[in-house]
């Protein structure tokens, strides 16, 4: 456990730190080779050598260089955007980095669509946007296949669901009601983690279908109804979610919606084990199987990392994806952000998942030999696009703006 826990010491200037640090100084994950050059899934074990490997030859290539760009411009989601990540990068390299945090995907895919690609050279999304929009419209450009196939995923991963503190109600309560249990069952008592296309992802799921496909009238009803819902009946709506721990921590709220190991983890590293990710047990009737006769609550997310096609791309740009996979920079990208700690699919190498303390571990909801987080994805369907986004964008609005928020 950290000594000196800043979620009980919090103030609004610790906070602008945070996030004035994550928007000046910051590194990037990597895509795995499987989604952004088409290439086969490969083991942890050889890859961590292969990345090793890689590295040091990349590193005297760029030194044989001269006349290239030493900028480097990544546009990202909060942890890769660290300075323990970034600063060794810099160092090795000469590299001026210069990150960019974003919270909304589709807000950064119509940046790269409005003239972006002239601004950044690498971009970090969840999974889909890359293989469905990105690279058909010839905004990124497929990796190095011979070169990155052997490396092992790494990426960044978690499921999302609910956010409880389990002292001030009982997450198999929220787990077996479901989204409409905090909707309706608390009112006036949870926050709204406002990252506007996971507040409409999970609202479709609570109002009993996925977002990841074409919806029906009654359907679009449906949304409708319960996005008004969830604003009216919020106690307080905050796209901060290091503040909203902070809020379940004093008992201002009792949980978030939606929440996710991402946003409480930091928290749980300080020694507030009592929040927790929940996700619902049962999920909307598409989502039923045999396999999983109560369907899937969730959403897991996997963090892609792409070379942006830009008009004057700089060889740090793939020099960089090769870096984070290294061991010792997939664990920093994983457990060294200030304000969030993620699992990495690399972990399955003994070089990765060994850098973990047991607080670490215990922070991302790891449980024994992992079974903990498991579940948890077990209970998720697969991130994709919605096709149905701006409509659903729409209603959002005026529902956040009903409410004056």
């Amino acid at each position: 456990m950290n000594s000196g826990n800043i979620f009980r010491s919090f103030s609004s200037s610790r906070r602008q730190f945070l996030k004035q640090s994550a928007a000046l100084a910051a590194a990037v994950g990597v895509a795995p080779a499987a989604l952004s050059a088409g290439a086969g899934s490969a083991n942890a074990a050889t890859g961590s050598a292969y990345a090793n490997e890689l590295w040091e030859k990349t590193k005297a290539e760029l030194a044989g260089m001269s006349d290239i760009r030493m900028d480097l411009n990544l546009h990202s989601w909060e942890g890769y955007t660290e300075e323990p990540v970034l600063d060794p990068f810099s160092r090795q390299t000469g590299a001026n980095v210069n990150p960019q945090m974003l919270i909304s995907d589709p807000a950064a895919v119509n940046n790269l669509r409005g003239g972006g690609t002239s601004t950044w050279d690498v971009i970090n999304l969840n999974n889909s946007w890359q293989r469905n929009q990105l690279f058909p419209e010839g905004l990124i450009v497929p990796l190095d296949k011979d070169k990155f196939a052997p490396l092992y995923d790494m990426n960044r991963y978690g499921p999302a669901g609910l956010a409880v503190n389990t002292d001030l109600v009982d997450p198999q309560t929220m787990e077996s009601g479901g989204y409409m249990e905090m909707i309706e069952g608390a009112k006036g008592q949870y926050g709204i983690l406002d990252y506007e296309n996971w507040v409409i992802m999970h609202t479709c799921i609570a109002s009993g279908f996925i977002p990841f496909r074409e919806h029906t009238a009654d359907e679009m009803a449906a949304f409708e109804e319960n996005i008004f819902k969830l604003f009216e009946n919020a106690k307080k709506v905050s796209d901060d979610q290091a503040a909203l721990a902070r809020d379940m921590i004093t008992g201002e709220i009792i949980g978030t919606y939606p929440g996710s190991v991402y946003t409480v983890s930091a928290a749980r590293l300080e020694g507030e084990t009592q929040l927790v990710n929940v996700v619902p047990a049962e999920g909307p009737e598409e989502t039923k199987t045999a396999e999983r006769p109560m369907g899937q609550g969730g959403i897991v997310w996997i963090e892609v990392t792409s070379l942006v096609n830009n008009p004057d791309p700089t060889p740090l740009a793939e020099a960089f994806l090769i870096y984070c996979h290294t061991p010792e920079a997939a664990y920093k990208v994983a457990a060294k952000a200030p304000g969030t700690l993620n699992p990495v699919v690399q972990m399955g190498a003994p070089e990765v998942l060994s850098q973990f303390s047991q607080d670490e571990l215990d922070a991302v909801h790891w449980g024994e030999d992992g079974s903990w987080l498991a579940s948890l994805v077990d209970r998720c369907v697969d991130f994709d696009i919605n096709p149905d986004y701006d409509a659903m964008h729409d209603l959002y609005t005026q529902a956040k703006r009903s409410r004056g928020a």
